[in-house]
């Protein structure tokens, strides 16, 4: 998988932001709450959502604001993949709202386990990986 784009709104410390990745290695660096963990865990909530404990929806809507999302623009196996999460403040908590996939040039709206369960199946994890609730960036 090769990053392109990661665009965000309202997410963490980040009100409206767009970063663009080069192709080769990169290095997130930067002062202690500069955002380098906000957009890691960005690009994992693009991917799988909000389903683990340790990664609630409150942890990534930016405090005062009432809907959010996360763009992430990628390269696989040949095709680039456009996937958006949304995320909206509501009376009795904040939840993840429908959002969608580009796949050859075709956009198709989907609820987040949609979502979730196309991109496990992109990537070819297991499919048991779709009930689980774990960090599926960082293990190793």
């Amino acid at each position: 998988m090769l990053l392109r784009e990661l665009k965000l709104q309202n997410i963490r410390s980040y009100q409206q932001q767009t970063i663009t990745f080069s192709e080769g290695s990169m290095v997130l660096a930067g002062d202690i709450g500069s955002g380098k963990s906000s957009l890691l865990l960005a690009i994992e909530f693009a991917l799988f959502g909000t389903s683990r404990p340790d990664l609630p929806a409150e942890a990534l809507l930016r405090k005062d604001s009432v809907q959010g999302s996360v763009e992430l623009t990628f390269n696989l196996n040949g095709q680039e993949i456009l996937i958006k999460r949304n995320l909206k403040k509501e009376k009795d908590g904040i939840k993840q709202l429908p959002g969608h996939i580009i796949l050859n040039n075709v956009k198709r709206e989907l609820m987040p386990i949609e979502l979730k369960a196309e991109i496990i199946n992109l990537l070819g994890y297991p499919e048991d990986l779709l009930t689980k609730n774990k960090n599926y960036l960082f293990t190793s």
